[in-house]
């Protein structure tokens, strides 16, 4: 039996969490390029540095150090873009078979966000 990650699974929470965090610190350092998925890799590659660096980070909902307009924009795209995949994934109760699966759906739903 396979490995089954609910929508409402802690481990969806925690990488959209991550991207957003980890997204909002390579916008501060202009590393915009493939957003979504170099932050998603960031986190997998090194999840306990994440979470111990985590509760040093702003909220995901707050712009942090971004002053530049252009990326200050961009984050906030992205905070809506998560937020309306997040309930689109509640409302359609998805569910995904691997963390690979999860990560794929999660890089395709939000590649294009600018």
């Amino acid at each position: 039996m396979g490995l089954k990650i609910k929508w409402n699974d802690d481990r969806v929470r925690e990488a959209t969490t991550a991207i957003l965090l980890i997204g909002r610190d390579r916008l501060f350092h202009g590393l915009a390029a493939d957003l979504v998925q170099a932050s998603l890799a960031d986190y997998r590659n090194n999840p306990e540095h994440y979470k111990l660096n985590k509760a040093a980070l702003a909220d995901s909902r707050e712009l942090g150090p971004l002053r530049k307009p252009a990326h200050v924009a961009h984050y906030r795209s992205l905070l809506a873009a998560v937020d309306a995949l997040l309930k689109k994934m509640e409302r359609n109760k998805r569910q995904s078979n691997s963390l690979l699966e999860l990560d794929n759906h999660l890089v395709s739903s939000l590649r294009n966000v600018r």
